[in-house]
């Protein structure tokens, strides 16, 4: 698993944290699916391949970046990949400080890949997280592999009994963070760009590919408390409550549009 977060500072509506689940048996494939993308669309050795289109040379065009960025949705949901996303209002974390913030995320993400595993055959897994120095991470990390995540009001732990190692990521290390990057950023245009709805709408069908959920009886695909996880799980002030409703009734009806 490698997860990155966006839109922490609050300039917009919701705090993002998603993570992509990548196929042990998948990985060479998707390496090599990347640097085909990076070559087919003109990218240098040393261009970064990201939602955004900073740090791109002037010979990548925009329209080769867009191409590119739904060439790597089309490769993850080649490769079963599978895409997992935590999501909070900034006017519920705000109330909380900036390390919380993330730490909630970081543990949503981390549980959700622990029951992911266990799901699929109790396989092991490991995990990346997008390098920050907005709190001490790596710390973090460190008591949560030796002491499992510890829940606030119980002061209970929760052991994570399938992952096998946690650890940052480095920049231009790995094709698999570019991906990662990829798909966060589309989760975070999707939900809090909501004026830009044609583009949404193209990136909601192809994040649809790879959200990872479980099939009612009616082939249905379930998304929430797996790839769509929305905290906290129960919100008291009404306004909150209208906004999660209203951002899950938009989503609704980009997934309506064919």
């Amino acid at each position: 698993m490698y997860a990155d977060e966006a839109d922490q500072d609050g300039s917009k509506e919701f705090l993002i944290y998603a993570s992509v689940f990548f196929p042990s048996d998948q990985l060479l494939k998707i390496h090599k699916g990347m640097i085909a993308i990076r070559r087919k669309y003109g990218f240098k050795p040393n261009d970064k391949l990201k939602f955004s289109p900073g740090g791109i040379s002037k010979d990548v065009t925009r329209q080769a970046h867009t191409d590119a960025k739904n060439a790597v949705l089309k490769l993850a949901a080649k490769h079963h990949c599978k895409a997992c996303c935590y999501i909070t209002p900034h006017a519920i974390a705000k109330g909380q400080p900036h390390d919380k913030r993330l730490k909630f995320g970081i543990n949503t993400l981390l549980m959700k890949f622990d029951q992911f595993l266990r799901e699929n055959g109790n396989a092991p897994g490991v995990v990346k997280f997008d390098r920050t120095t907005d709190f001490k991470q790596e710390q973090y990390f460190k008591e949560v592999f030796e002491t499992g995540i510890v829940f606030q009001q119980s002061q209970k732990n929760h052991q994570l009994g399938n992952i096998v190692s946690i650890d940052n990521t480095l920049n231009g290390t790995s094709h698999l963070a570019s991906l990662t990057d990829i798909v966060v950023g589309s989760f975070r245009f999707v939900i809090n760009e909501p004026n830009k709805d044609l583009a949404g709408v193209k990136l909601l069908q192809s994040l649809s590919n790879i959200l990872w959920g479980i099939k009612d009886e009616k082939g249905v695909l379930l998304i929430r408390e797996r790839g769509f996880c929305i905290r906290p799980k129960n919100i008291a002030v009404a306004n909150y409550e209208a906004d999660i409703s209203a951002l899950t009734a938009r989503l609704n009806e980009y997934a309506s549009r064919k």
